[in-house]
Order: structure tokens, then sequence, then C-alpha cells
């Protein structure tokens, strides 16, 4: 597993294996996106704004299963 620290305004840290982007946010929120392409996670990590990036093409793809974390 990959964990990768951001400087963003809203997300903690992410963590990525086979597909699977958890999306850990300030507020403790954690969200599991199971991705289609791996190129995701490379084009979100290499992006300028982050938290725009999260917005606009992971939270709001319907392609990718969303599924909330509790604990």
């Amino acid at each position: 597993m990959q964990r990768v620290d951001v400087n963003s305004r809203n997300i903690s840290h992410l963590l990525y294996q086979h597909f699977l982007l958890t999306v850990v946010l300030k507020t403790g929120e954690r969200f599991i996106y199971k991705l289609l392409e791996a190129s995701t996670f490379k084009d979100f990590v290499n992006s300028k704004d982050r938290d725009k990036f999260y917005r606009s093409h992971i939270e709001a793809n319907k392609k990718f299963k969303r599924i909330q974390l509790f604990g």
C-alpha cells in the first residue's frame, strides 16, 4: 500500500493499492474509491490543485464506486 501525504486544504493523506484509492479528509472522514484507471492516481498526485482535482475528477465521477468508512 502506498501512502501519500498531501499538502492540501481539505485532504490529509491518501492510500493507494490495486485500483483502490482511500482519501482521508482533515475532518477525519475516509472514503474509498474503486478507480477504473491507475493513471487517475498518478494524475491526482501530480496535479497543482489537488483539492480541485479531487472534487472534479474523483468525487464527481460517477464511474468510480465510492464507499464511506466509519470508525
